[in-house]
């Protein structure tokens, strides 16, 4: 180890190169408890500052013995495949973080990958530039880390792979790649038409370890001149099975353009509520809370006449529901938990549960149709495995899709019991045709058994033709 840390350091710089050993107090101690077993073990983190340094980086290591892992997001494991055996070392591209263009004209941004949410919105924000973006987590997270890591937000650009447009894509043998338009010498439309010519390749480098992403293009949203966000209370399980079947005509006609999230009172209360993660539940909770027994959220953008007309048919058509209550804007400064829901439609930041910033999370998501019995069925898997592990689940409404979103938390020697539910989720939902979108990287194998195995052949075929000497292991 020693040796490698001083390799990596006469390379780059110290200031650059973090060892990780045993009982870690640093901030890439939560990968080595998730990653290291007896086949493999995180030696160090290293941060380039640029793209040269990353690519030095790389041609560096690929006659070493360890491999890399490409860590998309700071504070969370990802998608990307971790190496299966051996040691490796992580690559952290927090310090390459710039905001390389915002073209106002066309509403796009060009950045690299350390760009956090907190970031981008800051500047947009001191510049006085129009736009929202959709974000997933926190300030903190890379926006091309979520994207990468093909997660979903809740505004009308909520599928952000969707509203993705060029990478620029360093490959194992240090070679840099630009994908669509950006192929093409002196392109001006790098950033506005996805496909480019020929087939296309930047799917190949999301939930992957195919490549490192050195800059990726995303369209931003126009602030919308109407918006208006509602929350709507259901007072029991057939009132949801009613409402889901009456939303999937309302997403696919885009009359709610956002991401519809649907969550039950409990998971609020743990997502939003100080001490929920502790709380006890029963009857009781979704009134002591002012929440529904299910609670959905969405909102309407647009210009003002349209949007009053769509309120019109949405409201109209939920509004049947028997013992439905609708929220609106004006309620937030009453409703602590629908005011946090309501910022984020709208690419705000929100605040939640101050528990969970000491709690660690293995996620996992489900796809389904946006079918009411589906809803019923996977909230009845999740009901039947969790026992008293905290799961955090949310059904998310997107095109014509509803995912079960769910968030295992756990605390400190709860980490073999949270990932033993997990490979029981991952099981349970496959067992009923519910197939996983996405989890994290260290449950690959247990999502793999629930799959074809033609389309790992594939991927191995791909992977062995771009990663040779499995540099990314």
């Amino acid at each position: 180890m020693e040796k490698i840390i001083s390799k990596l350091t006469s390379l780059l710089s110290a200031a650059s190169i973090i060892a990780i050993q045993d009982n870690d107090t640093s901030d890439y101690q939560f990968l080595a408890d998730r990653i290291n077993n007896d086949k493999r073990n995180i030696l160090a983190a290293v941060i380039p500052n640029t793209v040269d340094e990353l690519q030095k980086l790389l041609a560096f290591s690929v006659d070493q013995d360890f491999s890399l892992f490409n860590l998309l997001s700071p504070g969370e494991i990802g998608t990307a495949p971790i190496p299966i055996s051996g040691d490796i070392v992580v690559i952290d591209l927090q310090r390459m973080n710039n905001i390389i263009e915002i073209n106002q004209k066309d509403a796009y941004a060009l950045i690299e990958p350390g760009v956090s949410y907190g970031q981008l919105n800051k500047h947009l924000e001191d510049n006085n530039i129009p736009f929202a973006v959709d974000v997933e987590k926190s300030a903190q997270q890379s926006v091309l880390g979520s994207i990468c890591n093909r997660n979903f937000g809740y505004t009308p650009y909520g599928d952000q792979l969707m509203m993705q447009c060029g990478m620029e894509v360093m490959l194992a043998d240090g070679s840099l790649v630009r994908t669509g338009m950006g192929a093409m010498p002196k392109s001006n439309t790098w950033q506005l038409f996805k496909y480019g010519y020929g087939p296309y390749m930047d799917g190949l480098f999301t939930q992957s370890n195919m490549g490192i992403v050195t800059k990726i293009g995303l369209w931003l949203m126009p602030k919308p001149p109407a918006y208006k966000p509602f929350m709507l209370q259901l007072p029991n399980d057939a009132a949801m099975e009613q409402a889901v079947e009456i939303l999937r005509s309302l997403k696919i006609n885009m009359l709610v353009p956002n991401t519809v999230v649907i969550a039950s009172a409990e998971s609020e209360v743990m997502q939003f509520i100080d001490g929920g993660l502790s709380a006890t539940f029963d009857n009781s909770t979704a009134e002591k809370h002012q929440l529904g027994t299910w609670n959905i959220y969405g909102a309407l953008y647009g210009i003002p006449g349209n949007v009053d007309v769509v309120w019109g048919a949405v409201n109209g058509a939920l509004g049947q529901i028997d013992g439905a209550k609708f929220l609106l804007k004006e309620d937030t400064t009453k409703h602590p938990i629908w005011a946090q829901r309501e910022k984020i439609m709208l690419g705000k930041f929100n605040k939640r549960n101050s528990e969970l910033d000491n709690s660690a999370v293995i996620n996992l998501h489900f796809a389904s149709p946006i079918e009411g019995k589906d809803a019923l069925a996977m909230q009845a898997i999740i009901n039947s495995h969790s026992g008293e592990q905290n799961v955090i689940s949310q059904l998310a409404l997107t095109w014509r899709t509803m995912f079960a979103q769910l968030s295992i938390t756990y605390g400190k020697d709860q980490l073999s019991a949270a990932k033993k539910l997990a490979d029981t989720l991952i099981k349970a939902f496959g067992e009923q045709s519910y197939s996983v979108s996405q989890s994290d990287a260290d449950l690959q194998d247990s999502v793999d058994e629930t799959r074809h195995p033609g389309l790992k052949t594939l991927n191995q075929r791909v992977k062995k033709a771009l990663d040779p000497q499995h540099n990314f292991g």
